[in-house]
């Protein structure tokens, strides 16, 4: 389980969870503070209703199987829509390079994630302090072309429950056609990089971190890798429901319900 923590104006602890197990999960809902609002994400089983529950959402996301070993994986990915572009990717290589976590990763993620957030719109932009807070608890990739900046991955690694989950993903895709075209083969690319990153290092499912719907372009991309659908649960627990559903409802109007409930809050 993965947890980050901060005070909101020095009166409520705020803790947003990932990968809580069943157990624990009920166990935080049953200890919850008065001045405590918890937010647990990716729980993968249903909790019914536990205590102080203030809303609770049913999502899916798409899992790679990663322990199955990277020729299955490879093999399981639909051939014309991933396995060609991913051949096409590897004609591009020798202009290629990844960087992971460096100090050039974490300076140029910013600008090009927040530029391509606010070219697609709605999609929340991404602060520097928040990028700090993930990157503690996992890794921002970002692949290079001729040596500029074309797509960047925010992952968050749980060791223990060894799953390396997509946050948020950026291109210069939008920006003009030969961009988009060099993505549409590079971004795949980055994704299966990371398949085999975290392979290496004994990670069992990679998450693309949720899909809206099964007809939706972005599950079909994510689908093409071979992966299986699964549900997980988001709750939202607070130690006094009512100031806890009150100020949901105002976060919800100024900023969106996909900032409440998905993954960029």
């Amino acid at each position: 389980m993965l947890a980050f923590e901060c005070d909101i104006a020095g009166l409520f602890r705020y803790r947003k969870l990932y990968f809580a197990s069943r157990e624990a999960a009920l166990e935080i809902s049953r200890s919850l503070r008065l001045n405590e609002v918890v937010r647990l994400f990716g729980v993968f089983s249903d909790l019914g209703t536990p205590g102080h529950l203030i809303a609770h959402q049913q999502m899916l996301t798409a899992w790679v199987d990663l322990s199955a070993g990277p020729e299955q994986v490879l093999n399981g990915m639909k051939k014309k829509s991933c396995r060609y572009e991913l051949r096409r990717a590897e004609k591009m290589l020798d202009r290629v390079t990844i960087e992971v976590n460096s100090p050039k990763a974490l300076h140029d993620f910013l600008p090009l994630y927040n530029t391509f957030a606010v070219t697609k719109g709605p999609v929340p932009k991404l602060s520097p302090e928040r990028l700090g807070e993930y990157v503690a608890n996992g890794e921002a990739l970002v692949l290079y072309l001729d040596e500029q900046p074309l797509c960047c991955h925010l992952m968050l690694c749980d060791r223990e429950a060894g799953i390396a989950r997509l946050l948020y993903s950026g291109s210069r895709r939008l920006e003009s056609q030969e961009d988009s075209n060099a993505c549409g083969a590079l971004n795949r690319y980055l994704h299966w990089h990371e398949m085999l990153r975290y392979h290496a290092r004994g990670f069992r499912t990679y998450d693309f971190g949720g899909i809206r719907s099964l007809t939706h372009p972005t599950a079909r991309f994510k689908l093409s890798f071979g992966g299986s659908v699964v549900t997980e649960h988001y709750y939202l627990l607070g130690g006094v429901p009512w100031l806890t559903a009150l100020g949901s409802k105002v976060y919800g109007r100024l900023f969106g319900n996909k900032a409440l409930l998905g993954n960029y809050a």
